[in-house]
């Protein structure tokens, strides 16, 4: 049961944070200029335009969801290892 709550080296889960707050700082800007652009377009043209392209809102989700759960499982394993050992 204790598989999935290996303990980091919190200077590595720091790096690692870092970075992808910096990746998710970028993915905002991408996504806010890419909700300015399309203001005032159809559903089709919206289409059209998006077709092959990254989707900034999800790979932002993608970062968000990736960053909680490292540092959730990071503070649970902690929690963890001070209650029990």
């Amino acid at each position: 049961w204790a598989d999935g709550l290996p303990l980091r080296r919190f200077e590595d889960l720091q790096a690692e944070n870092e970075k992808t707050v910096e990746k998710m700082i970028k993915l905002s800007e991408d996504y806010n200029a890419k909700v300015v652009k399309e203001e005032g377009k159809t559903a089709e043209e919206l289409v059209v335009e998006s077709a092959g392209k990254v989707d900034p809102q999800r790979h932002l989700q993608d970062k968000v969801e990736e960053l909680m759960s490292a540092n959730i499982l990071q503070c649970l394993g902690t929690m963890l290892n001070t209650v029990v050992f």
